[in-house]
């Protein structure tokens, strides 16, 4: 018995790797040394001002089943591009620009063709975010993945001057809250999501209801937005008090977790109005408040937490750079957590 009887083929590996190799050279600046054959990627720290300390700073994370809509859609690259974007505005919350990125990508059995997708999709968002794609997996296991079914996976790697490092412990009640809008779900929530879809007995390609001129698929395949070129400024001048990325959890999950001892978030639902397609998943699967709360941004993809003379100017700093800008709540003391304020009383 051959290893490519036991559903493995080594070759058809090597020669797909070949072509992986130029997407992955893409995105090289001249610090990327490419230690051909080598076991791992190096790549050269960014200078910095004489007297700061560097720090790195590094997140992972999988694409998850917004990757069985793209597959069916035929976008998966654009979803392995969105693992990028979300990798980049977890390093964004805490000051720290994007360096560097490995991925992994494995099926049952390789589909060349979607593997390159797959990969160009992930060089794609490195360019974007200024990453450079350093390496990665690519795996082929029969026994553990279904046929025609994609798993994807990736490592972002940053690094961020420690005196400019975004925490949270800067937070003081009488802060102000604003929430940057998402374009749609992200890469989160899309388990409950595919389940209010299969109820709905639409399709992707059928129109969402609420006459937005948009298809299903093209609303629930909406790119994970990047938050990076409006936030920049805002972070190198130390105008922030903290950010918190809206992903798994919803937006009390996140905020809470960026929030210091002693220092309590009011949320205010109706400060910013749900897009169409978070409006039709609660109908369409009636899904309670709650569980929507905790798996779906609500249509808010970044939080801000600032001090309140200066929320008006920021916020039209953030319009300027074209975002989408609420004003959704402020900070209090009490326990550390977050309330919805139609819950915590007038």
């Amino acid at each position: 018995m051959r290893y490519r009887d036991a559903g493995v083929d080594i070759a058809k590996a090597d020669a797909l790797k070949v072509r992986l190799g130029e997407l992955v050279r893409s995105t090289w600046p001249p610090g990327a040394a490419p230690l051909v054959g080598g076991f791992a990627g190096v790549l050269d720290l960014p200078a910095t001002e004489p007297g700061r300390t560097r720090l790195l700073a590094a997140t992972i994370d999988g694409v998850g089943t917004k990757l069985h809509l793209a597959l069916a859609a035929g976008r998966v690259g654009d979803a392995a591009a969105d693992l990028v974007f979300h990798g980049a505005d977890d390093l964004l919350v805490h000051g720290a620009r994007p360096l560097a990125f490995l991925d992994y990508l494995a099926q049952g059995r390789l589909d060349p063709a979607v593997v390159l997708e797959a990969v160009a999709g992930v060089a794609r968002g490195c360019r974007v975010v200024g990453a450079v794609l350093l390496g990665g997996e690519t795996a082929e296991m029969p026994d553990t993945y279904l046929p025609g079914v994609i798993d994807l996976a990736g490592c972002m790697v940053g690094v961020v001057d420690a005196d400019r490092m975004l925490d949270g412990r800067a937070v003081r009640p009488g802060d102000e809250i604003l929430g940057l809008a998402a374009d749609g779900l992200h890469t989160n929530g899309f388990s409950l999501a595919r389940a209010a879809l299969a109820r709905s007995g639409l399709g992707l390609g059928d129109s969402l209801p609420g006459g937005t001129g948009e298809t299903v698929g093209e609303a629930l395949l909406a790119p994970h937005r990047w938050y990076g070129p409006a936030l920049r400024a805002a972070l190198d001048a130390g105008r922030l008090r903290a950010l918190a990325h809206v992903t798994g959890g919803g937006i009390a999950g996140n905020l809470a977790r960026v929030l210091p001892a002693g220092c309590r978030a009011r949320i205010d639902p109706a400060a910013w109005p749900r897009p169409p397609l978070i409006r039709w998943l609660i109908l369409a699967g009636q899904i309670p408040e709650e569980d929507a709360r905790r798996a779906f941004n609500l249509g808010l993809g970044m939080v801000v937490v600032c001090a309140p003379e200066t929320t008006e100017s920021l916020a039209e700093e953030l319009v300027r750079s074209g975002e989408r800008v609420f004003r959704i709540g402020s900070i209090h003391s009490g326990e550390r957590g977050v309330d919805w304020v139609e819950d915590d009383g007038p």
